[in-house]
C-alpha cells in the first residue's frame, strides 16, 4: 500500500473519532440540560384562572407554575417534596382578586371559620367604615368593590358679618378629606360582577385606619361625603393654575359669588349721619308752670 494512502487513512480515522467525540459531548449536554442541569427552578403556586375577591379557592382555581429558583421569594408558596401548600390554600377565600397566573400568598386568603367575610377582607390594623352614597356622590355607580377612592367632604358654613342687621352669608366649601381609599364592598356586594356593571348602592364599605375612621365619621355630621374615582394608572395630578389651598371655598368656584363677596366686603358701609336739631315748630319744646298757669315753650 502506498505511503499516502496510508496516510489519508490515518487521518479519515482520527477526524471519525473526533466527531464522534465532540458528537458525545453534545448529547451529553443536551441530557443533563434536559434532567435538570439548566438553572434551578421551583414550583410556584399560582391563580389558575381569574379569582375574584371573597372566592373559596377550590383545586381547580390553583395550579404550579416553575419559576426561576432567584425569582422565588419566601413570601411565594413553592412545593417542595412531599410538602404541598395547594392543599393548605384549598378552601380559603380570596382576601383580593387574582389575575391568572398571579402568585398566590398567605396574605392574600384567609380560613373563614376564623373571620368573616368582611373581617377576613381587611388588611392588618386596618377598619372597615361604611358612608352613605348615592348616585351623583358615587360616580353614577361605576365605583365598584376593588377601587381606589378619594373623600371628599362637602359643607355650608354660615357667619354672620351684622348682627345687628342679621345680614347672613352663606359660603360652601369642599376639601378632599382622604386620598387612595380600598373600596371593599358596596351595600353587600364584595366583587365587580358581570363585566365590572355599575352598582346602584346606598352605602360604601372602605378600608382605613382607626384615626381615618374618626374623620369620617366626624365628616359626616359636618356635611356630605362623595367619592372621586382615582385612575388604576394614578398618575401625578397636574393642577397648574389652581388655587392650591387645602380647600376650594365658594367664591372661587363661581365667579358671581366672587364678586358679590369682593363688592360687599371692599368698601365699609358709611357710617349713618347723627341727626340734627331742629329749631322752632317741631324742635324741642318745654312746658312752664307759672302759679297754676301753664304754657308750652319751644326750641
Amino acid at each position: 500500500m502506498r505511503p499516502i494512502a496510508v496516510i489519508l487513512l490515518v487521518v479519515a480515522v482520527l477526524a471519525a473519532g473526533l466527531a464522534a467525540f465532540l458528537a458525545k459531548r453534545w448529547v451529553d449536554a443536551e441530557s443533563a440540560r434536559q434532567d435538570g442541569g439548566g438553572p434551578a427552578t421551583a414550583e410556584v403556586l399560582v391563580a389558575a384562572r381569574e379569582i375574584q375577591v371573597g372566592a373559596v379557592l377550590q383545586a381547580g382555581d390553583l395550579r404550579y407554575d416553575k419559576w426561576p429558583l432567584s425569582a422565588a421569594s419566601p413570601r411565594l408558596l413553592i412545593k417542595a417534596g412531599a410538602d404541598d401548600p395547594m392543599v393548605t390554600v384549598v378552601g380559603s377565600v380570596a382576601r383580593f382578586a387574582m389575575a391568572d397566573g398571579e402568585p398566590v400568598t398567605l396574605a392574600g386568603v384567609f380560613k373563614q371559620e376564623g373571620a368573616g367575610l368582611l373581617a377576613g377582607m381587611l388588611g392588618p390594623g386596618m377598619r372597615a367604615v361604611s358612608v352613605a352614597i348615592t348616585n351623583p356622590s358615587a360616580v353614577s355607580g361605576f365605583i365598584t368593590p376593588g377601587d381606589r377612592v378619594d373623600v371628599v367632604l362637602g359643607a355650608d358654613v354660615t357667619r354672620s358679618d351684622n348682627q345687628a342687621s342679621n345680614d347672613t352669608i352663606v359660603k360652601f366649601a369642599a376639601e378632599t378629606l382622604l386620598e387612595d381609599i380600598r373600596v371593599l364592598a358596596i351595600d353587600q356586594q364584595f366583587a365587580r360582577g358581570n363585566n365590572a356593571a355599575a352598582i346602584q348602592g346606598k352605602t360604601a364599605t372602605l378600608e382605613v385606619t382607626p384615626k381615618q375612621a374618626e374623620l369620617l365619621t366626624t365628616a359626616g355630621l359636618i356635611g356630605q361625603l362623595s367619592l372621586a374615582l382615582r385612575s388604576t394608572a394614578n398618575p401625578v395630578a397636574t393642577d397648574a393654575g389652581v388655587n392650591k389651598e387645602p380647600f376650594t371655598p365658594d367664591t372661587e368656584a363661581s365667579r358671581a359669588l366672587k364678586s358679590l363677596h369682593e363688592g360687599k366686603t371692599s368698601a365699609p358701609e358709611p357710617e349713618p349721619a347723627a341727626p340734627t336739631r331742629r329749631r322752632g315748630r317741631g324742635g324741642a319744646s318745654v312746658k312752664i308752670n307759672r302759679g297754676g298757669d301753664i304754657s308750652n315753650k319751644s326750641f
